[in-house]
């Protein structure tokens, strides 16, 4: 349970730099490409998305990150890294924050959708970009906000080669201990059984899986809050 990074496989298919990122190139003399904001004017969603868009357009550094990148495969491998290098740099609330932000959309998803977080994939998801994109979309504003700042601040971090959080290793072990003492028996069981081998694991249990360990993590004290929301956003490290 210690390279636990599903939650980046939602954080690419809500916010991947695919929908936001638009023109530019590699080549002299071509601008590197910009941010533009998904929704309308006529939107709710448009204030807090532009406010991010102009952020990161200002940061040309950041921008630069995503030029030349063609393929949607190349593009999904370089946002995962960018995020999970940027994971390890954050200040704990703000990844506890963007954690809880994730443990409200997962619970939201269709179960086919949900469970496809469990199971490694290396391109975005067109099926599960729009069932999370929607889901998002119905939480309250300050989940809006709390993951729009945990986004940019971590590509960020990751770009401008912000230093890294000094690991705990023994706060890690007390966090995941800690979890697993939430799943006794028969749960634990399905949990491991999950674990094992997701891409065998049937639908309605892979769901179960990252909508339940997801929620726990944020329920724990702080210190293990934090431990498990930088193994679920950046792995080791």
């Amino acid at each position: 349970m210690k390279k636990i990074i599903w939650l980046l496989v939602l954080v690419a298919v809500v916010f991947g730099a695919k929908q936001y990122l638009s023109g530019g190139g590699s080549l002299p003399g071509m601008a590197p490409p910009r941010f533009e904001n998904p929704y309308p004017a006529s939107s709710p969603l448009h204030a807090q998305h532009q406010a991010f868009v102009d952020r990161a357009n200002a940061d040309e550094g950041l921008r630069k990150r995503f030029a030349g990148i063609i393929s949607s495969k190349g593009l999904y491998a370089e946002l995962k890294l960018a995020l999970m290098r940027g994971a390890h740099s954050l200040e704990g609330p703000l990844l506890i924050n963007a954690t809880r932000a994730m443990a409200a959309v997962i619970p939201r998803l269709p179960e086919r959708s949900c469970a496809k977080l469990m199971r490694p994939r290396d391109d975005f998801d067109p099926e599960l970009e729009r069932d999370a994109r929607a889901a998002f979309e119905r939480l309250p504003s300050r989940h809006h906000q709390n993951f729009l700042e945990f986004y940019l601040r971590a590509l960020q971090a990751e770009v401008h080669d912000a230093p890294k959080v000094r690991a705990d290793p023994q706060a890690r072990e007390r966090a995941l201990r800690h979890l697993g003492e939430a799943y006794p028996g028969v749960f634990g069981e399905r949990l491991a059984g999950v674990l094992r081998d997701p891409r065998r694991a049937s639908d309605e249990d892979a769901c179960w899986a990252i909508n339940s360990m997801t929620h726990t993590a944020t329920q724990l004290d702080p210190e293990s809050a934090e431990a498990l929301s930088r193994l679920l956003w950046g792995g080791e490290g």
